[in-house]
């Protein structure tokens, strides 16, 4: 027997240039296990940030969803939603519904999920469709990435009839799963990624207590330093500090074949933090490290000049980093005169002990 139920849903979503869409979906019609709920969803805030392929980590895109919902009746007791994540792999849609919530004026969740992720929905739960269990949609939508910005703001709308929202599920929820509260913080959707505790670690531009290797001038020799992508955010590990990232290519054209000799300095409000010099034989070249949360700026360098009042870097590149969101990190081109990237170097270079010799770090920044 079909059983009718009532999913009317009204969806916001944030597009460039600040302009909104809304959207209500028609009513559906399944077979169901149990009566749905009729309820109203709107969307206020859907974004996310894709983390890139790096051989210091996985890829990841961590999802925020948040808006409100009230039932279609007044006087109807709270029903469950759940957020249900499309992923698209070789050909293949997969459908993975989280972990329901009971109802209430607003709603938020958060979460790491796989980076081929196509569309999110909020559901009312799994419905039957003859042999299959697919997500009684409200509303959903997917993300839509402009050039390499790894911050995805923009979230389009797709119709609950679209097949790659009416695929069958192959994760969600037991009949009889407790549900939790309206407002989640981590580990809201259906992921692969699993936190573990660890203790507490300290960055390597920390000032360390070890002697460290003097810095001497130098002076840059003929080269150029082209970055292509770059990343910045939460580390994995709670680390006083975030995560950078860069890849890009440094060539070098020296007429007496002298190779450039570069550095990452990151720079905190009163000093320049030297780093290691780069191991320019990885290839893809790609650098990537925790900073310290003292840092609001990086600079590819590739020379050091004596000054009167100390030593300072000979730049290529300059970035400011900029928090926006508590989870949000970009970084912002500067140019390499800014005063942000003009303080007296100090080398967090550790001498190397002959004992044990330091092996290459390849992809350090």
């Amino acid at each position: 027997m079909i059983k009718r139920f009532c999913t009317a849903a009204a969806v916001v979503i944030a597009l460039t240039g600040g302009s909104a869409v809304a959207a209500t979906a028609a009513p559906s019609e399944a077979a169901a296990p149990s009566a749905q709920p009729c309820v109203t969803v709107r969307l206020d805030e859907v974004r996310g940030v894709y983390r890139p392929d790096s051989t210091r980590w996985e890829p990841w895109f961590d999802a925020t969803v948040r808006g409100r919902s009230t039932p279609c009746r007044d006087g109807a007791a709270p029903a469950t939603l759940a957020i249900t994540q499309y992923h698209v792999r070789d050909g293949v849609t997969t459908g993975l519904m989280s972990t329901p919530w009971t109802t209430a004026a607003t709603f938020s969740r958060f979460g790491r999920i796989a980076p081929d992720v196509a569309a999110l929905c909020v559901s009312t739960g799994p419905v039957a469709r003859g042999a299959a269990v697919v997500a009684g949609n409200v509303v959903c939508v997917r993300p839509v990435r402009a050039g390499t910005d790894h911050l995805v703001t923009r979230f389009a709308p797709v119709a609950l009839t679209d097949p790659l929202v009416s695929a069958e599920l192959s994760e969600y929820p037991p009949e009889g799963t407790a549900p939790t509260g309206p407002l989640c913080a981590v580990d809201c959707l259906v992921s692969d990624y699993s936190t573990y505790p660890s203790p507490p670690s300290t960055t390597k531009d920390t000032p360390i207590d070890e002697p460290t290797v003097p810095l001497i001038p130098y002076e840059p020799v003929c080269h150029t330093v082209s970055i292509t992508d770059t990343f910045a955010g939460p580390s994995d590990d709670p680390v006083n500090g975030f995560d950078l990232w860069m890849a890009g290519a440094v060539d070098g054209c020296d007429p007496d074949g002298w190779a450039p000799e570069i550095h990452a300095i990151r720079y905190w409000p009163d000093r320049g933090v030297v780093m290691h010099s780069w191991d320019l034989g990885q290839f893809p070249l790609a650098k990537g490290a925790a900073v310290n949360e003292n840092t609001g700026a990086i600079c590819v360098s590739s020379g050091i000049r004596k000054q009167e009042s100390g030593l300072f870097g000979v730049h290529d590149l300059c970035w400011r980093i900029v928090r926006d969101q508590p989870d949000r990190y970009r970084l912002v081109p500067i140019r390499t005169d800014d005063p942000r990237v003009r303080k007296p170097l100090l080398s967090n270079i550790p001498e190397p002990d002959p004992d044990f010799p330091p092996g290459v770090c390849a992809s350090c920044l």
